[in-house]
């Protein structure tokens, strides 16, 4: 056999699977809370009766994860669900159904009402995971996906969610950072991983950390190894990897009775059956002062005072927030940001700038209830925004800081959640 040929034949068989594998990794999808379709609205996920914590449970307890959304639509649709496994970084885990679950692997939504004497027609769907139906047998990362008329491919919901197994303890508080020029607006978040009960041969390769400011998984977000290694005992304690902005604390507006005009609220118009809401006035805070008020660190609450369950009777109006600045920014865009609104800058939350008037405004379809929010500037060719550029920061300001951490267990081959801790900035003051 010629020598050029068998070289030949040699170079094609290495890069054929470099090609292949370079094509299977573009094409794997980073998983993250989306509606897909126009008509959903109010998607929420959290434990039972615990409505503002994250959505995470322990594996094999008690408790169950409330999944919940609006169709403003007249008729009831069929709407089923399936659950995928995820790695710590969001990416489907390559598992088997089979290995996860315990039940049947695609179930349909039972569990709706219409609203009931709303302006707003629509039909609340509800779902608790596990279920007679499913249960889950691993710890974790999970995206439960929601689909129309028994078609997987038709997806109009996705939404993250966590089954915690704990294994290890977590310790750490918040603190002024070291540099000197940071002292100021930015918080630093040192802790510990206490693991004597379960063995970390190498932490470096088998431990993800994943640090968030107010749980927002934006790009905000740290991922990190520890720093020390000690006898059951993992140091995170660095000089800048973990500092974070310590922002302000978040703008708010109550709309739990459309009866009257709560704070921040301007007027409340009715206009051919529809609600409208115009929020005061914003400013920029970004040279001013630190002052403190109790905030929901960007989440939201649905409720309604003159009647007796949320769920069905909070109707639906659209809340126009509007932002006087002298110019047009022209490296960016300005966004309402909140937990609302999934932590993303999309077209549904983007603010438009009227030159006549001098003002940044945008009109948004909420739910009665209580609601948090910021203003975020996007600059062009970024990913994460910008909360500090109108909002100003502060190393005073009140944050949750939730600590993720995720063991490769490499004989099973997947990510488990092993522990799970929040910090909040003022528990030392």
């Amino acid at each position: 056999m010629p020598k050029n040929f068998v070289i030949s034949i040699s170079i094609v068989f290495i890069i054929i699977p470099k090609i292949l594998f370079a094509y299977d990794f573009e094409s794997e999808t980073v998983y993250s809370n989306e509606i897909k379709k126009k008509s959903i609205h109010t998607v929420q996920m959290h434990p039972t009766d615990w409505v503002l914590t994250e959505p995470i449970i322990e594996l094999n307890g008690d408790n169950q994860l409330l999944f919940s959304f609006d169709a403003i639509e007249e008729n009831i649709q069929d709407y089923s669900y399936k659950i995928i496994h995820c790695t710590s970084n969001w990416f489907d885990s390559g598992l088997s159904e089979f290995d996860f679950i315990d039940g049947f692997t695609e179930n349909q939504i039972t569990d709706y009402e219409h609203s009931f004497n709303t302006n707003v027609d629509f039909v609340h769907y509800s779902l608790k995971i596990p279920n007679d139906d499913i249960q889950l047998k691993l710890s974790g990362n999970y995206i439960l996906e929601v689909y129309e008329d028994f078609n997987p491919e038709k997806v109009i919901i996705r939404q993250r969610f966590m089954i915690l197994d704990s294994k290890i303890e977590i310790a750490g508080d918040v603190k002024h950072p070291i540099a000197i020029d940071l002292r100021e607006t930015h918080q630093e978040v040192d802790f510990s991983i206490l693991h004597p009960n379960f063995n970390i041969d190498n932490p470096h390769s088998d431990l993800q950390v994943v640090l968030t400011q107010n749980s927002r998984f934006d790009g905000s977000e740290k991922k990190l190894k520890p720093i020390f290694i000690r006898k059951n005992e993992l140091v995170f304690d660095y000089e800048m990897e973990n500092v974070f902005p310590g922002g302000n604390e978040f703008r708010n507006f109550d709309l739990k009775s459309l009866r009257y005009q709560t704070r921040y609220i301007r007027e409340i118009s009715k206009e051919n059956g529809q609600t409208n809401v115009l929020l005061t006035a914003g400013n920029n805070r970004h040279f001013k002062q630190y002052i403190y008020e109790q905030d929901l660190n960007g989440k939201f609450l649905i409720e309604v005072q003159e009647r007796d369950e949320p769920s069905t009777e909070a109707d639906y109006c659209y809340v126009t927030f509007w932002l006087p600045f002298d110019n047009e920014i022209k490296h960016g865009n300005i966004y309402v940001y909140g937990k609302f609104c999934n932590w993303i800058c999309s077209d549904k939350n983007k603010m438009e700038y009227d030159f006549d008037t001098g003002i940044y405004s945008k009109s948004i379809l909420l739910k009665q209830g209580y609601y948090n929010y910021q203003y975020a500037l996007l600059k062009n060719g970024k990913k994460t925004p910008d909360l500090s550029y109108i909002e100003g920061t502060h190393w005073e300001t009140e944050n949750d800081y939730v600590i993720y951490v995720y063991y490769h267990d490499i004989a099973l081959n997947y990510d488990m959640l092993i522990g799970c801790k929040t910090i909040n900035s003022t528990a030392k003051f």
